[in-house]
């Protein structure tokens, strides 16, 4: 009696198994990821002088169609891409918020995006960049699901003062495991990831007068 009980309880137990590897079969969908770092709330005041202009990110990745994808445990893939389907601007909008919000010395400053090749009435420095990686992607196996991201940047500056520039790389990775996966993990973790190369790129300049340059 016992054993015919364990044997039901296994029998149950493998149909709901395959019921969930069969039921978490991607079908190649697309979906959005917000990836804008939440800035803390600071107190509001006037921005220091300088103007800052930031222009899209140049795209130099291979696949422009997505940023990454989840592979399901029952087959298939669900694909990823930012809200607004364009990396390089919502990197660029990423960079004003956090200058904005507390750039160098947690100050705010006067940055905004623009088109490329726009110039701006007044603007003292021009920040632009490309994307040599920026991917996000999910790997779903029994009992979880593990998350990757990973970005490669490169941030160019250009004081329009005296024509002289810096230039700066920022990588980084990051990996979680997730017992049950949401599209809101892979948000914050790549929106952390953002954030994290944001910040050291703030470190490693500053500004001078009106200028930016390297702060080694």
């Amino acid at each position: 009696m016992i054993a015919q009980g364990c044997k039901i309880a296994s029998q149950v137990c493998l149909a709901v198994a395959l019921g969930l590897i069969w039921g978490c079969a991607g079908t190649g969908e697309m979906v959005s990821l917000n990836v804008q770092p939440q800035q803390p709330y600071v107190q509001s005041g006037q921005p220091e002088p300088v103007k800052i202009v930031i222009e899209p990110f140049e795209d130099a990745r291979a696949d422009k169609s997505k940023i990454g994808q989840r592979t399901h445990l029952g087959g298939g893939v669900t694909k990823f891409n930012v809200t607004g389907g364009s990396p390089g601007v919502a990197i660029a909008e990423a960079l004003a918020e956090t200058l904005r919000q507390r750039g160098w010395n947690r100050r705010g400053w006067d940055a905004r995006v623009v088109q490329s090749g726009v110039g701006v009435s007044g603007a003292d420095i021009v920040i632009n960049g490309e994307i040599q990686e920026f991917a996000a992607n999910a790997k779903s196996r029994v009992f979880n699901t593990k998350l990757t991201g990973e970005s490669r940047l490169v941030i160019r500056a250009k004081n329009l003062a005296d024509d002289s520039s810096t230039q700066r790389n920022v990588q980084g990775e990051q990996s979680k495991l997730v017992f049950w996966f949401t599209s809101e993990d892979l948000e914050i973790l790549m929106s952390g990831l953002l954030q994290d190369g944001i910040n050291r790129f703030l470190t490693d300049t500053k500004i001078e007068g009106r200028a930016l340059k390297s702060a080694k």
